[in-house]
């Protein structure tokens, strides 16, 4: 994310400086770019292959078949992180609209 904010100063990008013109933020204020949404949302989605956690309550609560949930966590994961891009296309798309 660090690196993001480097980048979107170095380019310059007008709705990430800080103190806008005609808007009540103060100077140090600034708003997160498009890459730096985009970043966070995938990180929230939590794309994860093998879900070793649920695995172990399972086993630990005695499941008959505790791996039974690896693919239904791959679709869902799937799922969820598609969706997010799909989100953060869309809403770029509108802003540069």
């Amino acid at each position: 994310m660090e690196e993001l904010a480097k980048l979107e100063e170095e380019r310059g990008t007008m709705g990430y400086l800080p103190g806008n013109a005609g808007t009540k933020r103060s100077r140090t204020e600034r708003i997160a770019s498009n890459e730096m949404c985009t970043f966070l949302i995938l990180n929230i989605s939590s794309l994860q292959l093998i879900p070793v956690n649920m695995i172990a309550y399972r086993q630990q609560y005695g499941s008959v078949n505790p791996a039974g949930i690896i693919a239904p966590a791959i679709v869902a994961t799937f799922v969820s992180t598609a969706v997010a891009v799909v989100y953060c296309k869309l809403k770029d798309r509108k802003r540069r609209v």
